[in-house]
């Protein structure tokens, strides 16, 4: 998820989106007044064993076509362009070879009334009021079942996205968001399975505004054919890292909330983002075992260069946990998250045989601040680096083998390092209360470096950190 002609920090722009995006579109208003009848039959404009040729047809006739139930469209092998306000209805099925295409303009529907079935059939999103419903889409043809994109500069509104299941196949929802604007989007209800690319990417997506992407499940998202920074769960970025946090290069105003995921390298991915929500994630089994060749980090919930978001109710069982770190291109360091807050956290790894990530957060600049409150973390670690302007802990409670390394890791001095000019350089407020940081055996297990003249205690505790 990153781009190439617009740089981001770790995922490259796929520029396979260029072919959709050449496709001519009809935008005119007037468009909206050619349907002549309320619903036509496609079986009836197959007059010539031709189904391209009879959906055009159809469309020119009807505001709604419908694939009836045991119908079967087959060799749609090229793009057809559904008039504006024009609906497709699907009970059966349509397939093609990966090339074929339905593009929607203002207006138009997909609706497959958990019935329908498209395989190797992209859907090529392009207006405003837009909505596919209650299909089942495979195929490993198309880069991405759904494509959200274009090139020409407009703004566009009202996108849903409910009830669809997409399996077997690369990129399940794929928007390429530089050139133009979406303003209220929901993507919902949504099941994906056996994917080798991410199952939502919101690329680039730095105009958008007002995304909801929730209620999803998500299984065995794993890249196995070497591609570089596939197989993300739900992934969205920005474009380039910058410490200022411009709101014009992030993507922000978003909410990912109600996601139950297992069997993927990393869940939910974020770079470059502000004003976000994170909420009511369940993860499971998220491993290094999945996407060995993609070059991604193996987090649950993954978080590079970003600003003034919040991060609740996270429930892990057996999994990486988080990684909240630094934008980082091509080994600088450009921007350090700040002003976050991470509550109700949950991560056991009672019975993972081999050791995985904890919850490692990289947080900074002043004026900042960073909430960490009821976390309860077993065999595992929390780590924290470098050194915003107040940072307030509640109710934690970390337990992780000795033979692993420390529960609770603390390390606030980088004057040395180059990631240190993120740091705080007035007094830092660093408040504890109720911290209990363990091995095994019920000892204490903390390291931290540049508290001077303070001890660490189970609870309790509020201190001031110099600055040097």
């Amino acid at each position: 998820m990153t781009a190439k002609k617009y740089p981001l920090s770790r995922r490259h722009f796929l520029q396979a989106s260029s072919a959709l995006a050449a496709l001519p579109l009809i935008n005119s208003p007037a468009a909206f007044a050619v349907g002549r009848s309320k619903a036509a039959d496609i079986r009836t404009y197959n007059t010539h064993n031709d189904w391209i040729r009879a959906f055009n047809d159809a469309f020119k006739d009807s505001d709604v076509v419908t694939v009836p139930q045991g119908v079967t469209c087959e060799n749609i092998n090229t793009g057809i362009i559904m008039p504006p306000g024009k609906t497709l209805q699907i009970e059966g099925a349509l397939s093609g070879n990966g090339r074929g295409r339905f593009a929607l303009q203002d207006g138009c529907k997909i609706i497959g009334n958990n019935q329908g079935k498209l395989n190797n059939i992209c859907l090529d999103v392009r207006g405003s009021d837009c909505a596919i419903e209650g299909v089942t889409m495979s195929g490993y043809g198309p880069l991405a079942q759904i494509f959200i994109g274009g090139k020409d500069t407009r703004t566009m509104r009202n996108l849903l996205i409910d009830n669809i299941t997409i399996t077997k196949a690369n990129y399940g929802i794929l928007r390429q968001g530089f050139h133009n604007q979406f303003d209220g989007v929901k993507i919902t209800n949504g099941h994906f399975t056996q994917l080798q690319g991410d199952a939502i990417e919101w690329n680039v997506a730095i105009n958008d505004k007002n995304i909801l992407i929730s209620d999803h499940v998500l299984d065995t998202i794993n890249c196995t054919n070497g591609k570089i920074n596939w197989g993300i769960g739900i992934g969205l970025a920005g474009s380039t890292y910058n410490n200022s946090y411009p709101e014009d290069q992030s993507v922000k105003n978003f909410v990912v909330a109600n996601i139950t995921g297992k069997n993927c390298r990393q869940l939910v991915h974020v770079e470059n983002g502000k004003h976000f929500i994170i909420r009511n994630v369940k993860a499971q089994n998220i491993t290094p075992a999945f996407s060995k060749q993609a070059g991604i980090d193996n987090a649950t919930v993954a978080i590079y260069g970003c600003d003034n978001f919040i991060i609740d109710n996270v429930e892990m069982v057996n999994s990486a946990g988080m990684l909240i770190g630094y934008g980082v291109i091509k080994g600088n360091y450009l921007s350090i998250p700040q002003n976050f807050t991470l509550s109700n956290i949950k991560l056991d790894n009672t019975d993972m045989p081999s050791k995985l990530r904890g919850i490692q957060i990289s947080s900074g600049n002043a004026p900042s601040f960073v909430s960490i409150t009821n976390l309860d973390i077993k065999r595992a670690s929390l780590e924290l680096h470098n050194k915003p302007q107040h940072l307030f802990m509640r109710n934690i409670n970390v337990m992780q083998d000795s033979d692993r390394g420390p529960a609770l890791s603390m390390n606030f001095d980088l004057r040395k390092d180059v990631r240190g000019k993120f740091m705080a350089k007035e007094d830092t407020l660093l408040s504890l209360a109720n911290i209990k940081a363990v091995n095994e055996n019920g000892v204490r297990s903390v390291d931290i470096d540049r508290v001077d003249q303070h001890t660490i205690n189970a609870s309790g505790l509020n201190f001031r950190l110099p600055g040097r």
